[in-house]
């Protein structure tokens, strides 16, 4: 089993945000057709969405970004 991340896009007029998925599939044919499903299932009558799947080696590790601290929120900059 392979591990992929699906990054869907919504639009209408402007963007309406990114959704991202960890998908396990056996190869990347059966990924997309995951993305694919969750594209669907998000997609609305005026919200278009596009998918991008991309593959994790077995190597790499997902790190969530740690929070902003309320001095680097108030200041509008990372330290």
């Amino acid at each position: 089993m392979s591990r992929f991340i699906a990054v869907i896009h919504g639009w209408h007029v402007s963007s309406n945000g990114f959704n991202v998925h960890e998908l396990e599939a056996a190869n990347r044919q059966e990924a997309d057709e995951k993305a694919a499903y969750l594209t669907i299932k998000r997609q609305g009558d005026f919200d278009k969405c596009a998918y991008v799947v991309v593959e994790i080696k077995p190597e790499e590790t997902i790190k969530r970004p740690r929070k902003l601290t309320w001095r680097e929120r108030i200041m509008g900059r990372a330290q």
